[in-house]
């Protein structure tokens, strides 16, 4: 009993040096299992570690599906003898033992679950996902799918990995016999959680918005209406021009505003000549509006579509009176 007691107080120090974040515990002994008939504790658990597959630098504002690979580095540590066979059936039975006592650095019926900080702007859309079982020196891909908010600041967030499996802690060996290679076996069986951190890269970038808009519409006229558009984002906006699509009942031969350079935080003014249709019914319109730049790379990039709103007015006395004018 003493030298159970130190054997098991052993295999708990060593799991605790192998990774201090695994949490272990245990499944019910087997009522089969009888410590007096086991020859030998065996030590050693998986190790499960993952990695992120290509690069973990992404554009705010999408959904990206981000594949994780998940390697098992379980090392089997060696074996301590409980009791030495005596019999040629035992020795059979020993030898057995040993060779099913390797899988304990086998990870099985493995969960892995991803979160995130509360306050973070990223949102982990897939739930648990099933893995299965990886054998020591072997890996598995997983992938969660995760929503980074238009908003998110750019810089670095935590990404929480959870995984939870079983793994075989103790072998039993009974009713052996050598001459015929048979055997049963009983199995005990201990659950294992790991957690790690793994870094997520919201990357710097331009990024536009509305402020104001200037002028308005009335029907079956033409007129210049400005659109102010600020730099919300990290990087400056090269060679710029805001494009505009405006529809029903709004149309334009000019749909293209040259911008420039926009940095962080400055507003410029694209002009435009939108007409109203004679039809159309005096309320306020919004008008698609999608910046095209070049970033700091040097690559074409397109903005997320901005509305900006346009008021048409219903034509009124001056308006009637002096309709010539416009």
């Amino acid at each position: 009993m003493k030298k159970f007691l130190f054997t098991f107080l052993l295999l708990v120090i060593l799991a605790t040096r192998i990774a201090v974040a695994d949490v272990p515990s245990t499944y019910t002994i087997p009522r089969s299992f009888d410590f007096g008939a086991h020859y030998y504790y065996a030590y050693g658990s998986p190790d499960i570690n993952a990695t992120i597959v290509g690069t973990n630098e992404f554009d705010r504002d999408q959904t990206i599906t981000l594949p994780i690979d998940l390697m098992n580095r379980g090392k089997f540590l060696g074996f301590e003898r409980d009791h030495t066979p005596a019999t040629f059936d035992e020795t059979y039975a020993a030898q057995t033992e040993v060779k099913l006592e390797t899988k304990i650095v086998d990870a099985t019926a493995i969960v892995a679950s991803l979160s995130v900080d509360p306050d973070s702007p990223l949102e982990v859309k897939s739930p648990a996902q099933q893995v299965g079982s990886i054998k020591s020196g072997e890996n598995s891909p997983v992938k969660f799918d995760i929503k980074i908010d238009k908003k998110a600041k750019a810089g670095t967030y935590n990404l929480y990995l959870n995984l939870t499996y079983d793994y075989q802690k103790y072998v039993q060996i009974a009713n052996p016999n050598a001459t015929a290679q048979t055997y049963d076996a009983s199995y005990w069986y201990a659950m294992m959680n790991q957690s790690q951190t793994l870094k997520f890269i919201v990357k710097t970038q331009a990024d536009f918005e509305v402020v104001r808009t200037t002028g308005s519409l009335f029907p079956g006229r033409e007129d210049v209406v400005e659109i102010a558009i600020k730099n919300t984002g990290e990087e400056e906006a090269r060679d710029a021009k805001a494009i505009i699509n405006p529809g029903d009942p709004l149309s334009t031969t000019d749909d293209q505003a040259f911008l420039y350079t926009i940095k962080p935080g400055d507003v410029v003014v694209a002009r435009y000549k939108i007409k109203a249709d004679p039809k159309a019914e005096p309320k306020t319109y919004g008008v698609d509006t999608v910046i095209r730049y070049e970033n700091l790379d040097g690559d074409i990039k397109y903005s997320t579509t901005l509305q900006a709103p346009v008021d048409v007015k219903e034509i009124g006395f001056f308006q009637r009176l002096f309709g010539w004018l416009y």
